[in-house]
């Protein structure tokens, strides 16, 4: 039955166990209703969480769970000793223009008279986006929730010390930087990257060979279509980063899943599943979303692979400031044939909305795909690029790194700690022990795609394993958590939430 609670202004509500929703989510979203309303006004006082629990007979972690989630979506605030209140500033919950609405992806239309309007290119890119769509937040609201993926720790980014470099570079930039610019990046910020790869990655390039994009995607989308007919085939990590595949797709080839063990991409298998293939996207220093590395052995084929089939290999290194352990040389490096592009990201080193990522090229692609560039994108912001030279040349691009590599130990060794007290044994935390996200494996039987659905409920946005795969299973249930802008104390309240999500999940399938 239905248990009604008389203690908060709302002429009695209900939380009911016959519900597919969690407690937590019931009692959170009537919570929220209210303030939203106004009829919990700004300041007043919710009741204390045991007693609450006790007038609605449900456990304490329960109101913990829901209290928690209204103050990290701030329609609440929460201190020890003086107790839970509602938010003074929430008006831009209520939808009166306070908060600037989010732009969602379409989903493509399903009448057939629509859709043969459209371009075989744009069904393609509509097709893309309804396969790989999903897994990354789609609202500031769910950007803030704990353990969401590929964003860094803005809270600890020098963003005074960012806005002075800005506005230092924008006093003084040129007449000449404000007309036409060049197609593959601003030349001095090319420079300070082929400096700073040489030594901070071992990637042999010179500036010329470096090219300024707005993310990895957007190039891998591009040498898709350059060096690739349509319908052509590339081999693809499985599990793999579904935008990489997503920018496949809707360039017109078609991602080949290859199996990934513990040594990195089975070469063999793709080459003898997929013999004309002619392109790899591979992230073989630190796997996504396994966090595997590669072996000497299974970089050798895959080059040799490249050179036999007159392929191409795109190395996608998309957090190789934060890798442990003894360096690795990049695929690149070891490239004798000119056959592997490798590609770097400043959106997860700096912040995403910089939208400026880099690709290193062989000499003789330099050309046609600053050609392509020129014509499909444009030529990148010249201000944001000016600004990032400035930063590294002025060293605070390296500090900022050094500082990055120790909080997201800290925020990794919190959030496994966190894991262990939880859950205990019944959790294994998968390597690596570096990057900005982990694998956390759960017992056999374990339902991971209605504990990630139940998790982001709560307000823990994690993301089941098993959604990287092509056959959309594991052999072993895991989900996969962010932690790079997850402070060690939101960890634990993330990991408090999961753990309710885990109960609830297990109660169901009793």
């Amino acid at each position: 039955m239905p248990r009604e609670s008389t203690a908060l202004p709302l002429g009695g509500f209900a939380l009911d166990r016959n519900l597919p929703e969690p407690l937590y989510q019931q009692l959170y979203e009537r919570l929220k209703d209210s303030i939203c309303s106004g009829q919990l006004r700004p300041g007043v006082r919710l009741p204390a969480t045991r007693t609450l629990a006790q007038e609605l007979r449900v456990s304490r972690n329960t109101v913990l769970v829901a209290y928690e989630r209204l103050v990290t979506e701030r329609f609440a605030t929460g201190q020890v000793g003086s107790g839970t209140h509602v938010a003074v500033h929430n008006r831009e919950r209520r939808g009166d223009g306070g908060t600037p609405r989010v732009t969602r992806l379409p989903t493509p239309p399903e009448e057939p008279g629509r859709t043969s309007r459209f371009s075989g290119t744009a069904r393609l890119m509509l097709q893309a986006t309804r396969t790989f769509d999903g897994r990354y937040p789609a609202s500031q609201t769910a950007a803030a929730q704990p353990f969401v993926l590929g964003v860094p720790a803005l809270d600890l980014f020098p963003a005074k010390l960012w806005s002075r470099v800005v506005s230092r570079r924008a006093a003084r930039l040129p007449n000449s930087l404000m007309h036409v610019q060049d197609p593959i990046g601003y030349w001095p910020l090319r420079k300070e990257l082929a400096t700073y790869l040489g030594l901070a990655r071992g990637v042999s390039c010179t500036a010329e060979q470096v090219v300024i994009t707005s993310s990895t995607r957007t190039i891998t989308h591009l040498l898709a279509r350059v060096l690739l007919e349509p319908g052509e085939q590339v081999l693809v990590e499985n599990p793999g980063f579904p935008g990489g595949r997503a920018a496949l797709v809707a360039a017109g080839v078609v991602p080949c899943p290859v199996d990934v063990d513990h040594e990195g991409l089975c070469v063999s298998s793709g080459e003898s599943r997929y013999p004309s293939a002619r392109m790899a996207l591979v992230t073989p220093n630190n796997q996504f979303p396994t966090g595997c590395r590669m072996t000497d052995f299974r970089r050798g084929r895959l080059l040799d692979w490249a050179a036999r089939s007159d392929g191409w290999v795109i190395e996608d290194d998309y957090d190789g400031e934060f890798s442990s352990g003894s360096p690795v040389p990049p695929l690149q490096q070891t490239d004798t044939s000119n056959r592997v592009i490798y590609l770097g990201t400043l959106n997860k080193v700096m912040f995403p909305a910089l939208r400026l990522a880099y690709a290193v090229v062989p000499p003789d692609l330099v050309d046609v795909v600053a050609a392509a560039q020129h014509f499909a994108y444009g030529a990148p912001p010249v201000l944001e690029q000016a600004a990032v030279r400035d930063f590294m040349a002025d060293h605070h691009f390296a500090r900022h790194i050094r500082r990055m590599r120790q909080a997201y130990q800290e925020r990794r060794e919190a959030c496994v700690h966190a894991l262990y007290d939880q859950f205990g044994s019944l959790v294994r935390v998968m390597p690596p022990t570096a990057g900005t996200h982990l694998v956390a494996g759960f017992p056999p039987g374990t339902d991971e795609h209605r504990l990630a659905r139940l998790s982001c409920r709560s307000g823990a946005t994690v993301y089941p394993l098993a959604s990287y795969h092509s056959t959309g299973t594991t052999p072993v249930p895991a989900l996969v958590l962010g932690y790079g802008a997850t402070p060690p104390e939101q960890a634990v309240l993330g990991v408090r939430r999961i753990a309710a999500a885990f109960e609830q999940s297990t109660r169901a399938t009793e």
